[in-house]
């Protein structure tokens, strides 16, 4: 029983006892084992412990009796005597005794025995630590760093009753300080001591300190814890500076208040500790006080205390000072400050009476202003800002004041706007002496009139200008007429007259006939309104006219009367019947005689007067022998209804093999009076039936086709000799000797060959049977000759129209041997080269619409330019060659047809019209030939603004670079090194010169001495057409440009459209008709244009109007326009004077509906080919050809090439006059000439400055939120402005520039709008006007050049090379003009800067991520801060997010490529390639070097070496540049005698030595003059220049002089640049000629000083570093109106607008 009781209490103690069965000891009572031990958790109460058991050695004895000798003195056990079970009386204390001993005994008897008893007592967790204060606190000093880490608390400890391990404490912190994100704590814990330290300095004061830091410190035994809180107070530090809640405070006060007025009440806060001396005491101060200019006294006072801002002076004036901004000061205890500022607005009190700006007004205004229009806008000025204007004419003052009333007019400015009450008339004789009156102001309201000191008074005197408000009006504006339709020519009609009551009756009337009413021209009117019959009546036409006749006056614009000549067509018999039905009949060959048809006939007289039915119908008499023998006609009179018809019969059997149709000739004639007969035909076929055998034949097949793929190849249908037809059902093919690549329709007999069929000649064996004959195995041969194009073949193809059927072109002539198609190359060979000139057709295109028969052929011959214009020029020699009409160039617009993929050569412009080749065939099979060739696609209209250009090829052609360029295929895209003179990413050459007499200039054509001209392509066939050109000549008669009819072509005279544009006294005339009419227009109050300085015309039809702008209406030469002054803008000080447009614009209406222009051929340039021009009856006069030069001729945005692909006569590419290179001026590798003769001077490129322009600019890089505020010390013109920069962003929206007004009312911007590049001109009250590239993609990443100009309303954007798509114009010279820059608050770019009410900027269209560079406005170079922050023309007054440079983030990081490819940083973007100079070898497993001398990059002769990566050009003597494209100025190979070499150099040393004569004793005078000047000169601490004598100015003057063009730059006028007294500030360093001599002629007339300064300050401001953005002091811009703070003064780009004044 004991055991079962122990066994379970010692499992649960990790311990197990077994009852002993063996007896051990030798006492005669033994123990089972000596010494037990137990363990007993404490605190546990288990009653048995264990069992002893004892045995007696001596049998017999008694039994066994335990007890506890010792160790129970405390009685914590007991032992049961008879059993010997050992129990607990009461829980065991671990803390207490951890073992007990126990000794028991066994007693039998006598006998006696002894056992150890050891019980351990296991610990148990019954203790909690406990800390012995439930607080601690400590204070140390906030902000206090030294010595850290550093205890702050020692022995933050806890107490555990346990003495185990349960003892043991562990101990952590959290709180205050202690960060669980992974943040570094403030305070750490010693685990074993709990000593407390400081990690980190803490702060006492707000917004993030404390002043008193809590933590709780957590002590542990492993499974009980306790608490306790440790507070950590700082000791405040004056650490804080006072602030202001806000830093910017506004106030207002009304002005005129009494001295110690309350302005406002600012408060300060200091997180210091207000209980800590000082610290957080603050006291106020006014650091930037307003300062009364007068008494020199402080205006306004603060209470030190209080920081209540009172006035200390009286009566502020908000009209001389309306806002004050001061700087006030919050001082602490410790000496720290705060600032903030207080703005106070000065409320305005009406204070100050108005007045008039003028105090008469003199007024010109025009009678068709009606009461509702402001006819005159009177400027009211009053400083006050609380007025409340009243108007009114005052009654009684003079004549006709009741008819005009003042209303106040809205807007900033105080107007009164003067308006009628009722219409004005100039007719009216009261009127017409005008009206003289008094106008009142005050700014009382309408109660003021009462306050004599409130209301101003002014005269105004108005006359009324006459306007052409009235309608011409006739005297009879109706007549009926009756006319036989045979009235005669030229005979009178009518007469209208009309009068005008304009201009006191004595306005001029000019008639004209409407011609929508006369759409055939049939009627004209005089002068004198005679209205007469020019053309023939026809009734059958048109029995009924309704002839409208216009009286139009000579008023600006013309107005318009309109009377109607009705006049109705009586018949007259003068058409004879006509075959009305059948007109074909067919009758089968060997056939008996029969009735072949009945013939009714018709007559479109009328049939009412006799001149119709009973007809007559005969066989002609004259009919040939066969018909008369064949045919025989009947007439039947009752037949039609007794109008008679004619029967037609066979006489005999017809074969139509002997003949296939007949032509049956008939007599008709109608009843009339006297009757009229004509002879019309019957067409009869004779239908086949097949009775001829076969006969064996030959055909022969000439293919053209373009590549080795696709499908198909049809090549026609296998020929034999058979005359019958129609007989295909009965005859089947078959192969001969099959051959590969050619299949056979058997039952068809058509052929096709396959696609991959290479060149040659390939001979085929058929052999064809008839059932229906019995015949079988007909031999029939086909020779078929494959020729593959090449690509430059089918692009260069010319279209020749041929007026006959495609089988005739193609089917060889019995007579001849030979096809025409054959005759036409050999009749075309000698005209481009001889026999040795590879002509080739490309394909044949039958016409099937064309009406009549026609053929288009399509020829090439590569490499021989202007192909299709020599076969233009020798029209009439082909055409008397074939005896058929041809057409050169000509194709007709398909509108419907859509690009294709299947298109395989990329589409060009040919006739006007998109033309490209397809996959597919064309065949024409002319039964013994074929011919085979690819498929024409035509397209719409090209060259029109509304037609995207097609995609081009990738790829390098022999077309792709023009004049001489080389074509480069790089790995990104092609591009084009291009020859001296030409330009471009094409190279074009954009300037011909036309030579004064004649000669052989001629380009493959047999040239003739009359005459000078070129040939250039068409104007597109489009509705709307901008054509603009510019023109520099001497003479005052010559033709500019001509479009029309041809000599040879194939026109009739119903052609009527024609442009011709030309010099008449040096004036340009315009005839222009698309159609309907011609128009006239001419500038005769225009300046003459023949003074040898450039000139612009700008030709535009639109919708129904026709302009003819000269000069943009500059007012002057087209590169002489008005420059930009220093001073005010032109229209502050006094309004601008709108251009005349009288003399430079003139417009009219088109007349009809056509509007576009329908010329064949070629745009002739320079004067004109032998021509037929066709208008009416009449032929133009010709007048001479153009003397002189023509440059940019541009067509709807595409500049035309004027170089050697030009085809003309006495004129040669480029212009020799207006060539800096030819008149020496040399304007270096990134230099271009401009100007005039006389006044030529380069410009420096986008990118490029200084010296040469050979600097290159520097960029600017735009971060978010960005901005530069620019301010000009020059001021833009009204009429025109001009932005010109370089950019480069993948951002699709953005801001560039943005010039404004004063106010933001008008404005003129560059921006990008959803990935466009859009030009923006607002100019009030009009709605803006954006001119946008959209079929550009700008937002690549690469930088391109951007040009937007503005003149008046119209606009002009331009980008890179701006040809084609890279060039938009909005030309519209109507409303309003200028627009005046405000050059102080006006000029933004890269966004613009907004407050918000609460005083937060925000930007607007900020340029983020993008960079701009070399900013010019107007021509002047302005700075991009921070690399620049001013220039002579501007500088920074505000900026933000810039940065010096183009930066962008790598764009390769993490970015792997598929190997051997690596990744290319493509700026904000990249691509996986072999970078620069490589390309994947042939096995696409290695990336090598790409030898870029195979495209023979260099030019003029040079000699190309490869290198890794890129090329190296040597050049030959004469020639320089980085491809050999600059010939070098003064290169000569002239030799010269030795005697003359000898007499030179003496002559050079004598000059040499007088010079250095003259300069000695020049040098002793200077020193004179400055020893005499030196008691006037100040040190530099007085910031005062050091003055000179009166000498070394006139010295200076002289130095800065250009010099002439011998070979060095000639830096001369830009016309958009201003007056600038460079000399004045040069001239404060004198200069010697040796000082001048040292500086080698770098730079031109400026002073080494000069320069020397300007590289300093450039080398300054790079000291500066990158982040200070604030300009340089001074308010008066005129401090940095001069050189060296953008660029040196060789600058191009800055010397451009300084060059006026020199």
């Amino acid at each position: 029983m004991a055991v079962n009781v122990l066994v379970p209490l010692l499992i649960p103690l990790g311990e197990q006892l077994t009852n002993v069965t063996q007896l051990v000891g030798s006492d005669p009572v033994e123990f089972e084992q000596p010494e037990y031990e137990v363990t007993v958790p404490e605190n546990t109460r288990v009653d048995h412990l264990l069992r002893l058991s004892a045995r007696v050695v001596a049998a017999g004895s008694d039994s066994v009796r335990y007890s506890i000798r010792e160790g129970n003195e405390e009685g914590h056990f007991h032992i049961t005597p008879s059993t010997g079970n050992l129990s607990l009386r009461r829980p065991l204390d671990y803390e207490l005794r951890q073992q007990y001993e126990l000794l028991v005994e066994a007693l039998a008897g006598e006998a006696r025995g002894e056992a150890r008893v050891v019980v351990k007592v296991e610990d148990q967790n019954d203790h909690a630590p406990v800390f012995l204060r439930a607080l601690h606190e400590t204070q140390i000093t906030e902000e206090d760093n030294r010595h850290l880490p550093k205890v702050i608390l020692k022995q933050v400890t806890a107490v555990d009753g346990d003495a185990g391990r349960f003892g043991s404490l562990q101990y952590t912190i959290s709180g205050d300080g202690i960060f669980t994100n992974g943040s570094r704590p403030c305070f750490s814990l010693d685990t074993t001591s709990g000593t407390v330290l400081l990690l980190r300095p803490l702060d006492r004061d707000p917004p993030h300190g404390r002043a008193q830091w809590r933590l709780r410190v957590t002590a542990t035994d492993g499974e009980l814890e306790a608490h306790t809180d440790v507070r950590v107070n700082l000791k405040d530090a004056n650490d804080n500076a006072p602030f202001f809640p806000s830093r910017t405070i506004t106030a207002t006060v009304s002005e005129n208040i009494p001295v110690g007025s309350s302005v406002t009440h600012v408060t300060a806060t200091d997180y210091d500790d207000p209980e800590e001396g000082d610290n957080a005491k603050v006291s106020f101060s006014l650091e930037k006080n307003a300062v009364d200019e007068s008494t020199g006294r402080s205006i306004f006072v603060i209470d030190s205390e209080l920081g209540v801002i009172t006035t200390a002076l009286c009566c502020l004036d908000r009209e001389k000072t309306q806002r004050y901004v001061l700087q006030v000061v919050a001082t602490d205890g410790g000496g720290l400050k705060g600032t903030g500022t207080v703005v106070v607005d000065i409320k305005d009190v009406n204070d100050v009476p108005p007045r008039f700006s003028r105090s008469e007004w003199t007024l010109d205004v025009s009678e068709s202003l009606g009461p509702d229009h402001v006819l005159a806008t009177l400027t009211v000025v009053d400083p006050d800002a609380t007025n409340d204007f009243a108007f009114r004419v005052v009654p009684g003052s003079g004549r006709g004041w009741q008819m005009f009333r003042v209303e106040e007019g809205a807007g900033t400015v105080p107007t009164g706007n003067l308006m009628s009450v009722e219409p004005l008339d100039y007719e009216d004789p009261d009127h017409r002496q005008g009206f003289t009156f008094r106008v009142q102001v005050t700014d009382r309201g309408e109660e003021g009139w009462g306050r004599r000191q409130h209301v101003a008074e002014t005269w105004v005197r108005l006359r009324l200008l006459d306007e052409n408000d009235n309608d011409p009006v006739f005297s009879e504006d109706l007549t009926r007429l009756v006319l036989p339709e045979d009235t005669p020519r030229g005979s009178f009609l009518s007469s209208f007259t009309a009068l005008d009551p304009d201009k006191g009756g004595q306005s001029q009337v000019r008639y004209e006939v409407d011609p929508a009413s006369d759409p055939s021209h049939q009627f004209v009117v005089d002068e004198a309104g005679a209205v007469r019959l020019v053309g023939r009546l026809d009734r059958e036409a048109a029995d009924t006219h309704s002839v409208l006749v216009w009286a139009v006056d000579d008023g600006e614009p013309p107005r318009t009367a309109t009377a109607t000549l009705a006049i109705n067509v009586t018949d007259v018999n003068d058409n004879p019947p006509f075959l009305l039905e059948p007109r074909e009949v067919s009758v089968t060959e060997n056939s008996e005689a029969q009735l072949v048809a009945r013939v009714k006939l018709g007559d479109p007289d009328d049939w009412r007067q006799g001149h119709g039915p009973p007809f007559t119908i005969s066989l002609d008499p004259r009919a040939l022998p066969h018909v008369t023998d064949n045919v025989r006609v009947t007439l039947d009179k009752r037949g039609d209804d007794g109008r008679g018809v004619g029967v037609v019969w066979t006489r005999a059997v017809l074969d139509r093999e002997e003949r296939s149709t007949m032509l049956v000739p008939l007599v008709v004639g109608d009843a009339g009076w006297p009757s009229l007969t004509a002879t019309v035909t019957l067409t009869m076929h004779v239908v086949d039936l097949n009775d001829n055998p076969m006969a064996p034949a030959a055909k022969t097949v000439t293919v053209h086709t373009m590549q080795h793929r696709g499908s198909a190849v049809p090549l026609g249908r296998v020929y034999v000799r058979d005359p019958d037809d129609w007989d295909d059902v009965g005859k089947t093919f078959a192969w001969k000797d099959p051959q590969a690549g050619f299949f056979l329709d058997t039952s068809s007999g058509h052929l096709t060959m396959a696609p991959s069929t290479p060149d040659g000649r390939y001979h085929l064996r058929f052999l064809v049977s008839d059932s229906n004959q019995g015949q079988r195995n007909v031999e029939a041969n086909v020779t078929v000759h494959v020729r593959l194009l090449n690509r430059n073949e089918v692009v260069h193809a010319c279209p020749v129209t041929l007026a006959a059927g495609s089988h005739s072109v193609v089917r060889h002539d019995t007579k001849e041997g030979v096809s025409m198609l054959s005759r036409l190359i050999a009749a075309v060979r000698p005209l481009v080269g001889g026999a040795d000139t590879a002509v080739r057709v490309v394909t044949v295109q039958p016409l099937e619409d064309a009406g009549a028969p026609a053929t288009r052929v399509w020829l090439s011959a590569v490499g021989i330019a202007n192909f299709d214009y020599i076969l233009l020029y020798h029209i009439k020699q082909l055409s008397e060659a074939l005896s058929i009409g041809i057409k050169v160039g000509e194709v007709t617009c398909s509108e419907s047809a859509t690009p294709t993929p299947e298109v395989t050569a990329e589409e060009r412009c040919v006739g006007g019209c998109w033309v490209g080749f397809a996959d597919d065939f064309s065949v024409v099979d002319a039964f013994s030939s074929a011919v085979v060739g690819p498929h024409v696609v035509v397209r719409g209209p090209c060259g029109c603004t509304t037609a995207a250009t097609p995609q081009q090829a990738a790829s390098c052609s022999p077309d792709t670079c023009l004049n001489g360029g080389r074509c480069l295929a790089t790995s990104s895209g092609v591009r084009c090194i291009c020859p001296y003179g030409t330009w471009g990413s094409r190279c074009k050459v954009l300037s011909r010169h036309f030579e004064a007499s004649g000669g052989r200039k001629g380009t493959g054509i047999g040239a003739t001495t009359d005459s000078a001209w070129a040939w250039v392509p068409p104007i597109p066939p489009c509705a709307e057409v901008h054509l603009s050109l510019e023109v520099l000549s001497t003479a005052k008669t010559a033709t500019l440009l001509y479009s029309g009819p041809q000599e040879g072509s194939d026109h009739g005279a119903g052609v009527r459209d024609l442009l011709l544009l030309e010099l008449r006294q040096g004036r340009p005339m315009l005839l222009l008709n698309l159609g309907d009419g011609p128009i006239t227009l001419n500038l005769d109050a225009s300046p003459s244009m023949a003074d040898n300085t450039w000139h612009r015309i700008d030709l535009i039809w639109r919708d129904e109007v026709v302009e003819m702008i000269v000069d943009l209406c500059l007012g002057s030469s087209w590169d002489e326009s008005p420059v930009p002054s220093l001073g005010p803008a032109l229209n502050q000080s006094s309004a601008p004077l709108r251009p005349d447009t009288h003399t430079c614009r003139s417009v009219t209406k088109l007349p009809g509906s056509a509007r576009v222009l329908n010329t064949s051929g070629v745009l002739q340039v320079g004067g004109l080919v032998p021509t037929k021009v066709v208008s009416d009856d009449a032929k133009l006069p010709r007048p001479p050809h153009f003397r002189g030069c023509i440059r940019n001729i541009r067509v709807n945005g595409k500049l035309i090439d004027l170089g050697s692909s030009v085809l003309g006569q006495a004129s040669t590419p480029g212009c020799p006059a207006a060539d800096c290179l030819a008149n020496h001026v040399v304007c270096g590798v990134h230099g271009r000439c401009r100007g005039s003769p006389g006044s030529l001077q380069c410009e420096c490129q986008q990118g490029w400055g200084g010296p040469g322009c050979a600097l290159p600019t520097t960029p600017v890089t735009f971060f978010p939120n960005s901005y530069v505020k620019l301010a000009l010390s020059f001021s833009p013109l009204a009429y025109t402005t001009s932005i010109t920069l370089r950019f480069r962003t993948v951002r699709r929206r953005g801001e560039l520039v943005v010039l404004s007004s004063q106010h933001g009312r008008d404005s003129w911007s560059v921006q990008l709008v959803g990935g466009r590049l859009c030009a923006v001109l607002r100019l009030h009250p009009r709605l803006p006007v954006s001119t946008c590239l959209s079929r550009v993609v700008l937002t690549d990443g690469r930088w391109h050049s951007l040009a937007a100009t503005r003149f008046g309303s119209s606009i002009f954007l331009v980008v890179d090379d701006g040809d084609g798509d890279l060039h938009n114009a909005s030309l519209l010279l109507e409303g309003q003009q200028f627009l005046e820059v405000d050059k102080q608050e006006g000029v933004y770019v890269g966004g613009s800067p907004h407050f918000q009410n609460a005083g937060f900027l925000s930007i607007q269209g900020d340029f983020f991520d993008g960079c701009i560079d070399d900013l010019r406005i107007s021509g002047c170079s302005v700075p991009l801060p921070p690399a620049v922050n001013s220039t002579i023309w501007g500088q920074a007054s505000a900026f933000k997010g810039v940065q010096e440079g183009c930066i962008a983030a790598p764009s390769c990081t993490n970015v792997s490529c598929t190997p051997p490819l690596s990744c290319v940083d493509t700026w904000r973007s990249y691509h996986c390639g072999c970078g620069e100079g490589r390309v994947l070898g042939r096995s696409r497993m290695a990336c090598e070097d790409e030898d870029e001398c195979a495209w023979r990059p260099c030019l003029s002769g040079g000699s190309c070496f490869n290198t890794q990566p890129g090329y190296v050009c040597s050049c030959p003597a004469g020639f320089k540049g980085q491809h050999c494209q600059l010939p070098e100025v003064g290169h000569t190979s002239l030799q010269l005698p030795m005697g003359v070499l000898v007499t030179i150099a003496v002559w050079c040393t004598f000059l040499m030595l007088l010079l250095c004569a003259f300069l000695l004793h020049r040098r002793t005078a200077l020193r004179r003059n400055l020893a005499e000047t030196k008691g006037h000169t100040t040190d530099c601490k007085d910031e005062s220049l050091t003055t000179h004598s009166q000498t070394s100015n006139l010295m200076e003057l002289q130095l800065l002089k250009p010099p002439p063009a011998n070979g060095q730059p000639a830096w001369t006028r830009n016309p958009n640049i201003a007056d600038v007294d460079v000399l004045r500030v040069d001239a404060v360093t004198p200069v010697s000629h040796r000082e001048e001599a040292s500086e080698g002629g770098n730079s031109v007339g400026t002073s080494p000083q000069l320069r020397e300064n300007a590289q300093g300050g450039k080398r300054r401001r790079i000291n500066k570093g990158k982040h200070e953005n604030t300009p340089p002091t001074g308010d008066d811009l005129r401090n940095y109106a001069y050189e060296g703070e953008g660029s040196s003064p060789g600058s191009l780009s800055s010397c451009e607008c300084s060059a006026k004044e020199r």
